[in-house]
């Protein structure tokens, strides 16, 4: 392919970029990206990509890094890559989580960890619950000398992982604790490496071990270095204190340009172990430039002005962002509704909602309900009320067996299994044939180059797409007969090859996880359909309206929003002032494309601990509805 000269190069697949967005993607070095809500941070890495590797500033063969948070917006960035790069360059771009980089290099280079850290080959992956980890405290509590007792007394489940074990830095030999606290993140070291059969490791401690690695490894260092002088960073805002630290090991002092994209005012993820200093931290050590963007392609000029006063709160010097998209309803963009009860509530919301699709146009999936925990408990009131009014809902935060809705729908394995289910029930599917058929190339171990293999795996799934078409035809949807497809599906594509395809996979039992959960929500969703089309629509959620937390929405966005529970019961632990808190209602707000609306329920309780947020829409203009 002929480069382009940098001067020279122009946007792919869109008109134009914002001025500071030019600014940003023509930055040499590192480069702190302040993006808020709509303003297309994803396509902005998109074009950054496109621009460092069609003009040779990034030059075979060398690679670009994006890393994120959660797997579906890693997956969005490299099928936005691909869609904007020819193949022979968006093949050099790799973009992955966090936890699945770290984890690949804790597996490719497990040797070379220090043997008083090192895990067993393989390891399990743990999941630890709020309950596992009290109990662990307890009995550190308990075992702790006199002396320090009260520092271990001091440590809270809630964040003693996320912010004590993720902000200690493993030294490459093992030493004495000087304090209750590290004597009990020692502790918990120990029981991960020594757990029996084998080692048994959270995503935190991987992301330790991953850190621990490039210090004890220069070798592996310069290598990552080497292969990545351009790293991006998505959500930057909600790097933990061992992502960090990671960064910093791996990156800092190194000529390689790192673009952190995100926004203060959204994080949200401190009960995580996010740390509040992170852009700061960045821009000092890593010598960044911040450029903020300030258009907002999401929401109308409206719902703009009154996310500014919400964002205002949070940063009072926060820039005014300029709305790129047209309102399209008339009357108010934003209400405040005021019921007597969770029934009157209830009903309203659902006759408004029937009503407004219908004025409208609208599809179900084109609204969220988001609430800011609990979702189970808003699903009882709710879900009732809504389908009097031929309304279905759909709570994303649903538990199945070990994982959750939302969590299967983004996963990688459940979305293959989809595509085939999909055109083993009709024959177009295009969508459907690019993703399996992409995927089992992937999974076979085909080369890019051999084509031979391609055109073996191609007639491999033609005829494993023939022979299930034919049985689904015959054999209407029911419990059995879609965990008989599911079955028959893991086959085909085989297990032990999926879990050497996808890191995510290779250790512990996520795969089993999801296969399981997907057997139990597709039989769920083929009980008493009238055909495996309106089965898989139930599986996907197609003419639902998704219920979900804020936390769950982050990164979503939908033509209107709902926000049910906006009381002192639900936001119990706020304060006045609280940046969580604020930035919270700020991503609820900044969710919504033309309305957001906000209930409150006065048989859920008070609304003491949040007046300020209803001053914020007060202050904003934003009527209150007695309902």
């Amino acid at each position: 392919m002929v480069l382009v000269r940098p001067e020279e190069w122009r946007p792919r697949g869109i008109e134009d970029l914002e001025p500071d967005a030019w600014r940003a993607l023509r930055q040499p070095g590192s480069a702190c990206v302040v993006a808020g809500p709509g303003a297309g941070k994803t396509e902005f890495l998109a074009q950054r990509a496109a621009f460092l590797l069609e003009t040779g500033l990034c030059p075979a063969p060398f690679r670009v890094l994006a890393i994120s948070f959660k797997s579906d917006a890693a997956d969005n960035l490299a099928a936005r890559v691909r869609k904007r790069c020819p193949p022979e360059l968006s093949h050099r771009f790799t973009s992955l989580t966090f936890d699945a980089f770290t984890k690949s290099l804790v597996d490719r280079f497990l040797t070379a960890i220090p043997v008083d850290w090192r895990p067993s080959r393989p390891y399990d992956i743990a999941f630890t619950n709020f309950r596992q980890v009290t109990g662990f405290l307890q009995d550190a509590l308990f075992n702790a000398p006199n002396a320090w007792k009260a520092d271990v007394a001091g440590l809270s489940a809630s964040d003693f992982e996320s912010r004590h074990v993720g902000a200690y830095r493993l030294p490459v030999a093992r030493a004495a604790a000087q304090s209750g606290t590290e004597v009990t993140i020692q502790r918990w070291w120990a029981s991960q490496l020594g757990a029996q059969p084998r080692s048994s490791m959270t995503f935190v401690s991987l992301n330790r071990l991953a850190e621990l690695l490039l210090r004890a490894g220069p070798h592996v260092r310069r290598a990552l270095q080497i292969t990545y002088p351009f790293v991006f960073v998505d959500e930057f805002q909600d790097t933990t204190y061992a992502q960090y630290d990671f960064l910093l090991s791996a990156f800092q002092g190194a000529n390689v340009a790192i673009t952190a994209v995100g926004d203060d005012k959204q994080r949200i993820m401190t009960w995580a172990g996010a740390r509040a200093d992170a852009f700061e931290r960045f821009e000092a050590e890593f010598g960044a430039v911040r450029i903020p963007l300030l258009f907002n392609f999401r929401s109308s000029p409206d719902l703009v002005r009154i996310q500014h006063v919400v964002a205002r709160a949070l940063d009072p010097n926060a820039a005014a962002t300029v709305a790129q998209a047209a309102r399209q309803v008339d009357g108010e963009v934003a209400q405040v509704w005021n019921s007597p009860t969770k029934a009157r509530e209830a009903e309203h919301l659902g006759q408004w909602l029937a009503n407004d699709m219908a004025a409208r146009g609208r599809a179900p999936r084109d609204y969220a309900i988001l609430v800011k925990q609990k979702s189970d408990d808003f699903e009882a009131d709710l879900a009732g009320a809504l389908a009097r009014a031929g309304l279905r809902l759909r709570n994303e935060s649903h538990a199945l067996s070990r994982t959750t809705l939302q969590d299967l729908l983004t996963d990688t394995f459940a979305k293959i299994v989809v595509a085939l289910l999909r055109l083993g029930s009709t024959r177009r599917a295009a969508q459907a044939w690019q993703l399996a058929s992409m995927a089992l190339l992937e999974i076979r171990a085909i080369a890019e180059s051999d084509d031979n293999g391609e055109a073996r795996t191609e007639d491999e799934l033609t005829t494993f797409l023939a022979a299930l078409r034919a049985d689904m035809t015959n054999t209407p949807p029911s419990a059995a007969s879609a965990q008989t497809f599911a079955d028959r599906i893991f086959a085909f594509l085989d297990f032990a090859a999926v879990a050497r395809t996808y890191v995510e996979y290779s250790t512990g039992d996520l795969l089993p996880i999801m296969a399981e959960a997907l057997k139990l929500h597709l039989a769920a969703s083929a009980n008493g359909a009238q055909a495996w089309t309106t089965a898989l629509d139930a599986f996907e959620g197609v003419s639902q309206i998704p219920l979900m937390t804020v936390h769950k929405s982050k990164g979503l966005e939908y033509d209107t929003i709902v926000f049910v529970g906006l009381d002192d019961q639900a936001w119990w632990a706020h304060r006045p002032g609280n940046p969580e808190g604020l930035a919270t209602f700020f991503v609820a707000l900044s969710r919504a494309k033309q309305r957001a609306i906000f209930a409150f329920c006065r048989e859920r309780g008070p609304r003491q601990r949040v007046a300020e947020l209803f001053q914020l829409l007060t202050d904003a203009g934003v009527p209150e509805i007695a309902i």
